[in-house]
Protein backbone atom coordinates (compact mmCIF):
# COMPACT_ATOMS: atom_id res chain seq x y z
CA UNK A 1 0.00 0.00 0.00
CA UNK A 2 1.77 3.29 -0.76
CA UNK A 3 0.16 4.75 2.51
CA UNK A 4 2.81 1.98 3.90
CA UNK A 5 5.97 3.24 1.72
CA UNK A 6 5.26 6.72 2.64
CA UNK A 7 5.47 6.25 6.11
CA UNK A 8 8.87 6.01 7.01
CA UNK A 9 9.34 9.28 5.05
CA UNK A 10 7.13 11.20 7.18
CA UNK A 11 8.21 9.71 10.22
CA UNK A 12 11.65 11.06 9.49
CA UNK A 13 10.07 14.25 8.80
CA UNK A 14 8.71 14.20 12.60
CA UNK A 15 12.17 12.14 13.96
CA UNK A 16 13.68 16.23 12.50
CA UNK A 17 10.12 18.08 14.38
CA UNK A 18 11.41 16.36 17.75
CA UNK A 19 14.67 16.53 16.98
CA UNK A 20 14.89 20.21 17.03
CA UNK A 21 12.98 20.87 19.78
CA UNK A 22 15.18 19.29 21.95
CA UNK A 23 17.01 21.81 24.54
CA UNK A 24 20.59 21.33 23.00
CA UNK A 25 19.09 21.53 19.80
CA UNK A 26 19.58 25.30 18.09
CA UNK A 27 17.88 27.38 15.08
CA UNK A 28 21.14 27.96 13.76
CA UNK A 29 22.00 24.22 13.71
CA UNK A 30 19.38 23.33 11.63
CA UNK A 31 19.72 26.45 9.67
CA UNK A 32 23.40 25.13 8.76
CA UNK A 33 22.32 21.90 8.08
CA UNK A 34 19.59 23.17 5.65
CA UNK A 35 21.99 25.48 3.68
CA UNK A 36 24.01 22.57 2.99
CA UNK A 37 21.58 20.56 1.76
CA UNK A 38 20.13 23.35 0.06
CA UNK A 39 23.25 24.26 -1.84
CA UNK A 40 25.47 21.03 -1.70
CA UNK A 41 23.84 17.85 -1.25
CA UNK A 42 20.71 18.41 -3.63
CA UNK A 43 22.54 19.73 -6.27
CA UNK A 44 24.92 17.25 -6.39
CA UNK A 45 22.01 14.62 -6.88
CA UNK A 46 20.65 16.82 -9.65
CA UNK A 47 23.66 16.89 -11.27
CA UNK A 48 24.18 13.20 -11.29
CA UNK A 49 21.17 12.25 -12.39
CA UNK A 50 20.59 14.74 -15.23
CA UNK A 51 23.81 13.81 -16.94
CA UNK A 52 23.37 9.93 -16.74
CA UNK A 53 20.47 10.58 -18.56
CA UNK A 54 19.54 10.39 -22.44
CA UNK A 55 16.79 13.00 -22.35
CA UNK A 56 15.26 14.28 -25.61
CA UNK A 57 14.88 17.92 -26.20
CA UNK A 58 11.34 17.79 -27.36
CA UNK A 59 10.42 16.17 -23.93
CA UNK A 60 11.46 19.04 -22.45
CA UNK A 61 9.45 20.97 -25.13
CA UNK A 62 6.56 18.82 -23.61
CA UNK A 63 6.94 18.91 -20.01
CA UNK A 64 7.22 22.67 -20.57
CA UNK A 65 4.19 23.14 -22.17
CA UNK A 66 2.31 20.83 -19.62
CA UNK A 67 4.01 22.78 -16.11
CA UNK A 68 4.06 26.34 -18.08
CA UNK A 69 -0.49 25.75 -18.73
CA UNK A 70 -1.19 24.75 -15.46
CA UNK A 71 1.08 27.39 -14.06
CA UNK A 72 -1.01 29.63 -16.08
CA UNK A 73 -4.29 28.32 -15.69
CA UNK A 74 -3.40 28.33 -11.57
CA UNK A 75 -2.47 32.23 -11.86
CA UNK A 76 -5.11 33.46 -13.43
CA UNK A 77 -7.44 31.31 -10.99
CA UNK A 78 -5.82 33.14 -8.31
CA UNK A 79 -5.40 36.38 -9.72
CA UNK A 80 -9.08 36.16 -10.55
CA UNK A 81 -10.50 35.42 -7.05
CA UNK A 82 -8.33 37.88 -5.30
CA UNK A 83 -10.73 40.11 -3.84
CA UNK A 84 -11.72 36.56 -2.14
CA UNK A 85 -8.36 35.18 -1.13
CA UNK A 86 -6.79 37.70 0.86
CA UNK A 87 -6.85 41.90 1.41
CA UNK A 88 -3.22 42.49 1.34
CA UNK A 89 -0.09 42.02 -1.09
CA UNK A 90 1.90 40.41 1.73
CA UNK A 91 -0.45 37.57 2.20
CA UNK A 92 -1.89 37.12 -1.41
CA UNK A 93 1.86 36.21 -2.12
CA UNK A 94 2.02 33.83 0.35
CA UNK A 95 -0.88 32.07 -0.87
CA UNK A 96 0.58 31.68 -4.57
CA UNK A 97 3.60 30.69 -3.35
CA UNK A 98 1.60 28.07 -1.11
CA UNK A 99 -0.47 26.93 -4.52
CA UNK A 100 2.58 26.43 -6.82
CA UNK A 101 5.42 26.07 -4.85
CA UNK A 102 6.55 22.41 -3.69
CA UNK A 103 9.06 20.51 -1.71
CA UNK A 104 11.86 18.90 -3.50
CA UNK A 105 13.00 16.97 -0.52
CA UNK A 106 9.84 14.84 -0.02
CA UNK A 107 9.54 14.23 -3.76
CA UNK A 108 12.45 12.97 -4.09
CA UNK A 109 12.46 11.10 -1.11
CA UNK A 110 9.03 9.37 -2.32
CA UNK A 111 9.45 9.03 -5.99
CA UNK A 112 13.27 7.04 -4.97
CA UNK A 113 11.28 4.87 -2.66
CA UNK A 114 8.30 4.04 -5.36
CA UNK A 115 10.43 4.27 -8.78
CA UNK A 116 13.95 3.85 -7.78
CA UNK A 117 16.96 5.36 -10.07
CA UNK A 118 14.33 5.84 -13.32
CA UNK A 119 12.24 7.76 -11.38
CA UNK A 120 14.84 10.23 -9.72
CA UNK A 121 16.28 10.79 -13.21
CA UNK A 122 12.81 11.40 -14.55
CA UNK A 123 12.40 13.51 -11.42
CA UNK A 124 15.70 15.90 -12.37
CA UNK A 125 14.53 16.67 -15.55
CA UNK A 126 10.74 17.41 -14.29
CA UNK A 127 12.61 20.13 -11.85
CA UNK A 128 15.58 21.35 -14.45
CA UNK A 129 11.80 22.82 -15.84
CA UNK A 130 9.51 23.20 -13.15
CA UNK A 131 12.14 25.25 -10.44
CA UNK A 132 13.08 28.25 -12.98
CA UNK A 133 9.52 28.78 -13.71
CA UNK A 134 8.36 28.25 -10.61
CA UNK A 135 10.86 30.39 -8.89
CA UNK A 136 10.34 33.43 -11.52
CA UNK A 137 6.78 33.63 -10.65
CA UNK A 138 7.27 33.39 -6.35
CA UNK A 139 9.78 36.02 -6.91
CA UNK A 140 7.67 38.37 -8.94
CA UNK A 141 4.37 37.75 -6.82
CA UNK A 142 6.55 39.24 -3.78
CA UNK A 143 8.13 42.05 -6.18
CA UNK A 144 4.50 43.32 -6.35
CA UNK A 145 4.29 45.43 -3.31
CA UNK A 146 7.59 46.36 -3.37
CA UNK A 147 10.12 47.16 -6.21
CA UNK A 148 9.17 48.06 -9.68
CA UNK A 149 10.56 48.32 -12.96
CA UNK A 150 14.36 47.42 -13.61
CA UNK A 151 14.54 46.44 -9.69
CA UNK A 152 11.86 43.94 -9.85
CA UNK A 153 13.85 42.69 -13.06
CA UNK A 154 16.97 42.53 -11.31
CA UNK A 155 15.59 41.04 -8.14
CA UNK A 156 13.61 38.09 -10.45
CA UNK A 157 16.65 37.73 -12.40
CA UNK A 158 19.25 37.48 -9.77
CA UNK A 159 16.90 35.20 -7.63
CA UNK A 160 16.82 32.41 -10.46
CA UNK A 161 20.49 32.72 -11.53
CA UNK A 162 21.19 32.15 -8.00
CA UNK A 163 19.04 29.25 -7.02
CA UNK A 164 21.48 26.45 -6.39
CA UNK A 165 19.10 24.24 -7.78
CA UNK A 166 18.42 25.87 -11.33
CA UNK A 167 22.32 25.76 -11.61
CA UNK A 168 22.60 22.41 -11.17
CA UNK A 169 19.63 21.50 -13.40
CA UNK A 170 21.59 23.87 -16.25
CA UNK A 171 24.91 22.16 -15.29
CA UNK A 172 23.55 18.65 -15.18
CA UNK A 173 21.31 19.31 -19.04
CA UNK A 174 24.44 20.82 -20.47
CA UNK A 175 26.49 17.03 -19.59
CA UNK A 176 23.60 15.26 -20.64
CA UNK A 177 23.44 17.17 -24.11
CA UNK A 178 26.78 17.78 -24.86
CA UNK A 179 27.58 14.06 -24.08
CA UNK A 180 30.14 14.71 -21.51
CA UNK A 181 31.75 12.45 -19.16
CA UNK A 182 32.22 13.16 -15.80
CA UNK A 183 35.52 12.21 -14.77
CA UNK A 184 35.51 8.90 -11.97
CA UNK A 185 36.60 10.93 -9.34
CA UNK A 186 34.31 13.88 -9.41
CA UNK A 187 31.59 11.16 -9.96
CA UNK A 188 32.26 9.21 -6.60
CA UNK A 189 32.36 12.29 -5.25
CA UNK A 190 28.97 13.69 -6.50
CA UNK A 191 27.53 9.91 -5.62
CA UNK A 192 28.54 9.90 -2.18
CA UNK A 193 27.56 14.14 -1.36
CA UNK A 194 24.18 12.96 -3.14
CA UNK A 195 23.94 9.88 -0.45
CA UNK A 196 23.53 12.16 2.13
CA UNK A 197 20.93 15.01 0.63
CA UNK A 198 17.36 12.84 0.60
CA UNK A 199 17.77 11.69 4.70
CA UNK A 200 19.16 15.12 5.74
CA UNK A 201 16.15 17.26 3.35
CA UNK A 202 13.60 14.97 5.35
CA UNK A 203 14.90 16.00 8.86
CA UNK A 204 15.35 19.75 8.31
CA UNK A 205 11.51 19.42 6.71
CA UNK A 206 10.38 18.44 10.53
CA UNK A 207 13.17 20.63 11.92
CA UNK A 208 11.16 24.08 10.05
CA UNK A 209 7.78 23.05 10.67
CA UNK A 210 6.49 25.54 13.07
CA UNK A 211 2.75 26.86 14.37
CA UNK A 212 2.20 30.67 14.43
CA UNK A 213 -1.10 32.02 15.74
CA UNK A 214 -3.82 31.25 12.80
CA UNK A 215 -6.32 34.23 13.63
CA UNK A 216 -7.81 35.23 10.38
CA UNK A 217 -5.50 32.84 8.36
CA UNK A 218 -8.14 29.82 8.12
CA UNK A 219 -9.53 30.99 4.85
CA UNK A 220 -6.11 31.65 3.54
CA UNK A 221 -5.04 28.45 4.66
CA UNK A 222 -7.52 26.63 3.34
CA UNK A 223 -7.58 27.67 -0.18
CA UNK A 224 -3.69 27.46 -0.46
CA UNK A 225 -4.01 24.01 0.52
CA UNK A 226 -6.71 23.16 -1.53
CA UNK A 227 -5.02 24.39 -4.71
CA UNK A 228 -1.86 23.09 -3.77
CA UNK A 229 -3.14 19.37 -2.95
CA UNK A 230 -5.84 19.13 -5.14
CA UNK A 231 -6.55 22.09 -8.33
CA UNK A 232 -3.23 22.41 -9.27
CA UNK A 233 -2.46 18.44 -9.34
CA UNK A 234 -5.71 18.23 -11.18
CA UNK A 235 -4.89 20.66 -13.68
CA UNK A 236 -1.59 18.85 -14.84
CA UNK A 237 -3.07 15.68 -14.59
CA UNK A 238 -5.30 16.74 -17.08
CA UNK A 239 -2.51 18.40 -19.44
CA UNK A 240 -0.70 15.24 -18.96
CA UNK A 241 -4.01 13.11 -20.49
CA UNK A 242 -4.50 15.48 -23.12
CA UNK A 243 -0.62 15.57 -23.98
CA UNK A 244 -0.77 11.71 -24.07
CA UNK A 245 2.76 11.77 -21.87
CA UNK A 246 3.80 8.52 -20.81
CA UNK A 247 2.48 6.95 -17.67
CA UNK A 248 6.09 6.93 -15.79
CA UNK A 249 6.56 10.40 -16.80
CA UNK A 250 3.13 11.65 -15.99
CA UNK A 251 3.24 10.31 -12.23
CA UNK A 252 6.60 11.41 -11.70
CA UNK A 253 5.31 15.03 -12.57
CA UNK A 254 2.17 14.85 -10.81
CA UNK A 255 3.98 14.01 -7.83
CA UNK A 256 6.24 16.94 -7.88
CA UNK A 257 3.00 18.75 -8.17
CA UNK A 258 1.28 17.17 -5.24
CA UNK A 259 3.81 18.23 -2.53
CA UNK A 260 3.40 21.00 0.23
CA UNK A 261 5.28 24.24 -0.30
CA UNK A 262 8.93 24.09 0.78
CA UNK A 263 10.86 25.91 3.96
CA UNK A 264 12.29 28.15 1.24
CA UNK A 265 9.13 29.75 0.68
CA UNK A 266 9.04 31.24 4.47
CA UNK A 267 12.54 32.31 3.74
CA UNK A 268 11.19 34.26 0.61
CA UNK A 269 8.25 35.47 2.16
CA UNK A 270 10.59 37.15 4.88
CA UNK A 271 12.83 38.15 2.79
CA UNK A 272 10.76 40.05 0.67
CA UNK A 273 7.69 41.43 2.59
CA UNK A 274 5.35 38.67 2.17
CA UNK A 275 2.85 37.28 5.27
CA UNK A 276 5.59 35.20 6.95
CA UNK A 277 3.56 33.55 9.68
CA UNK A 278 1.09 32.59 7.22
CA UNK A 279 3.45 30.71 5.26
CA UNK A 280 4.74 28.82 8.10
CA UNK A 281 1.08 28.31 8.89
CA UNK A 282 0.54 26.97 5.24
CA UNK A 283 3.88 24.52 4.98
CA UNK A 284 2.97 22.84 8.02
CA UNK A 285 -0.66 22.22 7.11
CA UNK A 286 -0.16 21.61 3.65
CA UNK A 287 2.89 18.64 4.62
CA UNK A 288 0.47 17.20 7.33
CA UNK A 289 -2.18 16.97 4.63
CA UNK A 290 0.27 15.54 2.27
CA UNK A 291 0.86 12.67 3.88
CA UNK A 292 -2.87 11.57 2.63
CA UNK A 293 -3.24 13.35 -0.82
CA UNK A 294 0.23 11.93 -2.07
CA UNK A 295 -1.62 8.27 -2.55
CA UNK A 296 -4.56 9.66 -4.08
CA UNK A 297 -2.84 11.34 -6.31
CA UNK A 298 -0.80 8.33 -7.63
CA UNK A 299 -3.29 6.09 -7.45
CA UNK A 300 -5.51 8.79 -9.76
CA UNK A 301 -2.43 8.79 -12.52
CA UNK A 302 -2.64 5.38 -12.53
CA UNK A 303 -6.28 5.19 -13.02
CA UNK A 304 -6.25 7.70 -15.56
CA UNK A 305 -2.83 7.07 -18.10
Amino acid sequence: MIITALTPIFAIIFVGFGLSRLPGSTPAGWSEIERLTYYLFFPSLLILRLSESNFRWDEVVELSSIVGLSLLVITVLIVGLRRFIAKDLGSMSSVYQGSIRFNTYIGLATIDLLFGDRGLTTAALCLAVYIPLVNILSVISLSLQGETGVKRLYTTVGSVLSNPLVVACAVGCTISYNNFSIPPVFESVLEILSQTALPLGLLAVGAGIRFTSIGEQSWQLAVATLNKLVVFPALVLFCCILSELDSHTAAVLVLLTALPAPPSAYILARQLGGNEGLMANIITCQTLAAFFMIPVWIEMTQRFL
